[in-house]
């Protein structure tokens, strides 16, 4: 596979004769199939293979390799005299020894856990929560940078952790911004520590040391949009281009089934059973379930894959637009979602995201009659109370019930 992307005999054999030729030739074949184009497959190409020579001479077999000896390499960079023709641009070997590392995981070659630099026992609590929370890796993104935060600003082993040092770092990594920030620095925080005293290296007592900031169920109102701004962006798409038609059926997808975005990217093409029209979903927790397939949703997806190139044929549903064809980020969706809302209706701002879709779903669900119980069946909610939020957007019911203000004075004599 390697010329399909190189032509150049020297670097040819210089691959060749790496160590990891076979894993650079499947690496190779990983890239015709997600349709990079020569000039990006020959750049990571050859610094995949110089990351294998630069490993040899360091006795780092390929089972160790990881996220932190990929640091190590793209630091080495800097002073690179390794022997051999290696003159590449640091960004360019910095990428490629990246996307090696990330197929080497994706192929269970090393391990796939995403540690990075971080700490030892940062890296045994993203496994721990991997394995015993079901938590996804974008929440461990969020999570472990500001644990691994903690860990290197203690100096100190967690045994002598103190709740002065919690509550400290809570505080002032929650000052500044907004209450979901501060509430997400918590629950970080918080899990943490429940790591450390469930494997012995604290006391659980320690875990009432993270202190709570101030927050009242059902004080917001969901934001949603009324069905006419809905119908209006999902006709703004042009599908008769693979762009357009992917982005109507995403929306149509999150519209019509209140699907969150990271669900929308995970979803594959054997998640759909057309014989019972019928759509798998992994939600949160790794909760499995299956909803109907309107028939709308059904044509906007068929439409979708008949545009689809044959370059980007893989298990995932919806996939990037330009290469490499790998599935769309849930930023991504949410980004592609403000912008066909800021262009069709004139609506922008902060919280104009995707999820405006599932909020919409359940207002309008509810102004048309259905339960509280109904619309959590839909939104595959596990409480009752967690739809209860949207019991407030009901206006006309709330009329009916509330009391006017200041209340009328009856049978009281004026002063």
């Amino acid at each position: 596979m390697f010329d399909r992307f190189i032509r150049n005999k020297s670097v040819l054999d210089r691959l060749r004769a790496s160590p990891l030729v076979a894993q650079l030739d499947g690496f190779a074949a990983a890239m015709v199939a997600t349709a990079y184009c020569r000039d990006t497959g020959y750049r990571y190409l050859d610094a995949a293979g110089h990351l294998g020579q630069w490993c040899k001479r360091r006795g780092i077999g390929l089972q160790a390799t990881d996220g932190r000896v990929v640091v190590k390499f793209i630091a080495h960079l800097d002073t690179c005299s390794c022997p051999g023709e290696w003159r590449q641009q640091r960004r360019d070997a910095a990428a490629g020894a990246r996307c090696f590392l990330e197929y080497l995981r994706a192929r269970r070659i090393v391990d796939c856990a995403d540690d990075g630099d971080l700490p030892d026992v940062v890296r045994e609590f993203c496994a721990w929560m991997r394995s015993y929370r079901g938590v996804t890796a974008a929440t461990l993104r969020i999570y472990a940078p500001m644990i691994a935060e903690f860990v290197l600003s203690q100096k100190t082993a967690p045994a002598q952790y103190g709740a002065s040092m919690v509550r400290a770092f809570v505080i002032r990594r929650a000052r500044g911004v907004g209450s979901d920030r501060a509430r997400c620095v918590t629950t970080a925080m918080r899990m943490f520590i429940t790591f450390l005293a469930s494997t012995g290296r604290c006391h659980p007592t320690l875990v009432g040391a993270v202190p709570a900031f101030t927050s009242w169920r059902l004080a917001k109102l969901p934001r949603y949009m009324t069905p006419a701004e809905i119908e209006k962006i999902i006709g703004s798409f042009d599908t008769t281009t693979p762009l357009g038609a992917r982005n109507q059926a995403i929306v149509l997808v999150m519209a019509r089934l209140g699907l969150r975005t990271a669900e929308v990217a995970s979803l594959r093409i054997a998640d759909l059973d057309w014989s019972r029209s019928r759509l798998t979903v992994v939600g949160k927790g790794r909760i499995e379930g299956s909803l109907p397939l309107p028939q709308d949703v059904g044509d906007a997806i068929l439409r979708y894959l008949a545009s689809r190139l044959p370059s980007a044929v893989g298990e995932y549903l919806f996939v990037r637009s330009v290469p490499p064809r790998r599935p769309l980020a849930p930023r991504s969706i949410s980004s592609m979602f403000s912008a066909a809302a800021a262009r069709s209706t004139g609506i922008s701002g902060r919280f104009v995201g995707a999820h405006v879709l599932r909020h919409s779903l359940a207002t309008n669900m509810l102004a048309d009659g259905a339960s509280l119980e109904q619309i959590g069946a839909v939104l595959r909610h596990r409480s009752v109370e967690t739809t209860s939020i949207y019991a407030k957007v009901d206006v006309s019911a709330l009329r009916r019930i509330g009391r006017p203000w200041p209340l009328p004075l009856t049978g009281v004599a004026p002063c």
